[in-house]
């Protein structure tokens, strides 16, 4: 039996009263709701506040998932907007290259430009950290989910052109985030 299957059955359970089966559901999408809601909300006690208020809502909502999508994506749907929503409420902080550089973090460390692979992806999830929640996680839908652009529209609400957009834009953004920061520490 796959995912899809033994998702089907359990939420089958649950709407007839074996309402532990939904037990079964959150153990097996906990740590994909709290990613998807750590990625936007960057407070962990708020990230997980919400992350339980998801399955709250989800398993209140359950007889209305519709079985033509698969649950997995319904429910980060759910937890996409209810992290966006907190987002909004928030007041925004910007952080600029220079405030991260006064914070500690050494551009020009040694090891910065060396061609290692593990160095540059962990300046790049340092920069990764800069951009706005929902953009962060458009980034880990795509490139760590291995999420298609239809998926990623399903979860979002965004249409299939606008997330084609949007990535493109993110990756505009942080090429010219990588050249600012090489330029800085070459000069």
């Amino acid at each position: 039996m796959n995912k899809n299957d033994e998702d089907r059955l359990w939420i089958s359970q649950v709407l007839n009263g074996r309402h532990q089966s939904f037990g079964m559901l959150v153990d097996r999408y906990q740590d994909k709701v709290y990613g998807i809601v750590r990625r936007i909300i960057r407070d962990e006690a708020e990230a997980e506040d919400i992350a339980q208020n998801v399955f709250i809502k989800a398993f209140q909502s359950l007889h209305t998932f519709n079985h033509r999508a698969m649950f997995s994506t319904w429910l980060s749907s759910i937890a996409y907007n209810a992290a966006i929503s907190a987002y909004r409420k928030q007041k925004q902080v910007f952080t600029s290259l220079d405030a991260l550089a006064a914070g500690g973090y050494n551009f020009s460390d040694q090891d910065t430009f060396d061609d290692d692979k593990e160095t540059m992806l962990r300046h790049l999830e340092q920069l990764l950290g800069l951009l706005p929640g929902d953009d962060q996680l458009l980034v880990h839908l795509f490139y760590n989910e291995n999420a298609s652009i239809v998926q990623i529209s399903e979860i979002t609400q965004l249409s299939v052109p606008n997330i084609k957009v949007k990535l493109f834009r993110i990756r505009k953004k942080l090429l010219e985030m990588m050249e600012n920061v090489t330029n800085t520490c070459l000069n």
